[in-house]
């Protein structure tokens, strides 16, 4: 038996513990019984049902351990999991993933593979049901390893790295905090490789409201000052950016009720946006910004059009 774990998997949950099961019930199987494997199970909830539900099935589950979360978003809960791991290597997936059989053997190929000392960050595939006619009121994380940066929903990284880069930026409570982690990586040289060994489904749910649509969009009010742009250009470049983004969504696609009522939903979406704009701006402008960024900035290296 190890004693020191060589991997740390980190499930940060908040109120989902049927996802949970789910989760746990493809994954648990998956670890081998030497304690080179460690789970931890981060719990932002309101209440302790998750505990008691993880209390309930630890028969059946005795590797998964419980850690209450900090309840500041997801970024800070899996920083707060990295806090407990003792792994030299770390997991993450979420709640409402189900890892395919052959998920965790894929990650622990590649690390013994990529060796002591690595910086390599993997992002395992990500599936979703119907991929190529998704339904527009349904949605799902999804990756197949394109150009896109991968969701923080399933990938891993040395511990030792994840600590060098500072881990996720917990001003990004509700959105956007993994694509800027892989964004701060990628200045640095290292940039995810596609993991297609280490895939998880992750089921569809329905379509949010669209004040939680629009809640989203308040990430990027951040990460745009932290680009360096001023509030005249946040006002004009984030309702362009939002608008084609929605009209991207239905490329494509075929008119039907369906997608006429996704197209009232992201309106909506659109003009609570619009609205809640300047309370996020007279909120941001004065905020604390990135140090990271601003360094970037002075190199020259921020993306371009400020990521709009």
């Amino acid at each position: 038996m190890s004693s020191v774990p060589f991997v740390s998997i980190i499930i940060p949950t908040c109120n989902r513990t049927e996802l949970l099961a789910a989760c746990l019930e493809a994954l648990v199987p998956q670890i081998p019984p030497d304690g080179s494997v460690e789970l931890l199970v981060c719990d932002d909830g309101r209440d302790f049902q998750t505990r008691d539900f993880l209390a309930h099935i630890t028969p059946h589950h005795p590797t998964a351990q419980w850690h209450r979360g900090p309840r500041k978003g997801p970024g800070a809960n899996r920083n707060f999991g990295v806090g407990q791991a003792r792994g030299e290597w770390l997991v993450f997936i979420d709640d409402d993933c189900v890892p395919r059989p052959g998920y965790l053997s894929g990650y622990l190929a590649a690390f013994q593979k990529a060796g002591p000392g690595s910086r390599a960050i993997f992002a395992g595939a990500t599936y979703r049901e119907r991929e190529h006619d998704f339904p527009l009121l349904n949605e799902a994380a999804y990756y197949r390893g394109a150009n896109d940066l991968p969701p923080a929903c399933n990938f891993a990284m040395p511990r030792a790295l994840y600590l060098e880069a500072g881990g996720f930026d917990e001003r990004y409570r509700v959105s956007f905090e993994d694509i800027e982690l892989f964004a701060r990586l990628g200045l640095t040289g290292v940039t995810p490789r596609f993991l297609c060994e280490a895939a998880a489904d992750h089921p569809s749910r329905p379509l949010p409201s669209p004040f939680t649509l629009a809640k989203r969009w308040e990430a990027r009010v951040t990460s745009t000052y932290d680009f360096g742009a001023s509030t005249v250009q946040v006002l004009w470049r984030l309702p362009r950016h939002v608008l084609m983004v929605i009209l991207s969504r239905f490329r494509g696609r075929a008119w039907s009720r369906d997608n006429l009522r996704a197209a009232k939903a992201f309106a909506c979406e659109f003009l609570i946006t619009l609205w809640k704009l300047p309370g996020w701006v007279l909120h941001e402008r004065s905020g604390l910004r990135s140090d990271f960024w601003k360094k970037q900035q002075s190199l020259g290296n921020i993306p371009r059009n400020f990521g709009l």
